[in-house]
């Protein structure tokens, strides 16, 4: 999964500025301007400001700290808990008493608010809360919560061609039981997780070595190839990505993504027609398509999660930190996370 929000937009890459494909929030300052609401060089709205505010927010946040051994004993025995494809999620493999089934139970806090009218969803109310609940009936279940306070301001609106965001940040839980009832499971950790934020737990303070997930990847901005020209950024709905376009000599505007994820160590998912290059000190594994190019660094150690005895599941309890680029060209993608992974490792 974590290719598919770069897949969906490997269509715009293609398409300059002077297209309709993409809409972008930041506009370029003169040089030497400055603004209390300025970031990257970039003029800020208020709008703006809350996205970033709320992505900085959700890196400051430690997923599994939502999911304690404790908290989760009710439900089962736990047999692993770790962070778990995205940086802002974090995820649980519990063993209940009297069934030979493996239960789940995960966090993501860069979740998303459903539409009110979305038949899927319940509105029902948590700790005086309005929350989102989600019964598959098939023994899954999924609740989504505010991790903010909505924003009081024009609701920011499309961002690009596949992403919109509601101005508010939003968490999900999921809840796989096999011989019992989901949604209450998911409503008790709901409940948990609520009164957590009142003194939400830090990444500063978690068990998991990893140094990238309080970092800020759009701060690269400050830090990219001379010969590039950003002409505008997106700030960031999600506290992992950044978009936005560039230029340079070698290539006209186009948009540039990237993307801070986790990888299982033993997962196979390079492609059959990807190339190693060796640059700035870094293994860059590229993929070229079309008109644009994948550019994928590992970047640190693997991260474990609770010790495993079956071979298969600790296969997937190691994970290692994963900085992904889609850009016009490998060149152009290769460059870009070489001067990322420098701003994020340094």
């Amino acid at each position: 999964m974590r290719r598919n929000w770069l897949l969906a937009a490997v269509a715009a890459m293609s398409v300059s500025t002077s297209g309709c494909a993409v809409v972008l929030l930041g506009n370029a300052l003169p040089a030497g301007s400055s603004s209390p609401q300025n970031r990257y060089g970039f003029e800020m709205s208020d709008a703006d400001r809350y996205l970033a505010d709320s992505a900085a927010f959700v890196r400051s946040l430690d997923p599994c700290g939502f999911l304690t051994e404790d908290d989760l004993a009710p439900l089962g025995a736990v047999v692993q808990l770790r962070p778990d494809g995205e940086l802002s999620t974090c995820s649980a493999s519990l063993k209940p008493a009297k069934s030979s089934a493996t239960d789940s139970v995960s966090i993501d806090l860069n979740g998303y608010q459903p539409t009110p009218d979305d038949p899927r969803f319940e509105q029902i109310t948590i700790d005086g809360e309005q929350v989102y609940l989600e019964d598959s009936s098939r023994g899954s279940c999924r609740i989504s919560f505010p991790l903010r306070d909505e924003f009081d301001g024009a609701t920011p609106g499309a961002m690009d061609g596949f992403l919109t965001e509601s101005g508010r940040s939003f968490a999900t839980i999921d809840v796989y039981r096999a011989d019992a009832d989901a949604c209450a499971a998911a409503t008790t950790v709901a409940e948990t997780a609520l009164g957590l934020l009142k003194d939400p737990p830090l990444r500063a303070d978690s068990k998991y070595n990893l140094p990238l997930a309080m970092k800020d990847p759009c701060a690269v901005l400050e830090h990219l190839p001379a010969t590039w020209t950003v002409g505008r950024w997106n700030p960031p709905a999600a506290p992992y990505r950044c978009h936005f376009t560039a230029s340079s000599s070698t290539f006209e505007d186009n948009l540039v993504m990237l993307d801070v994820t986790l990888t299982y160590v033993d997962a196979d998912l390079r492609s059959t027609d990807s190339e190693t290059v060796r640059q700035g000190g870094y293994t860059v594994d590229t993929r070229a398509l079309d008109s644009s190019c994948f550019a994928d660094i590992v970047l640190g150690n693997p991260v474990l999660g609770m010790p495993e005895n079956e071979e298969y599941a600790a296969r997937f309890a190691r994970t290692v930190p994963t900085l992904s680029v889609l850009a016009d060209d490998c060149e152009s993608a290769t460059a870009l996370a070489v001067a990322a992974a420098d701003v994020l490792t340094g």
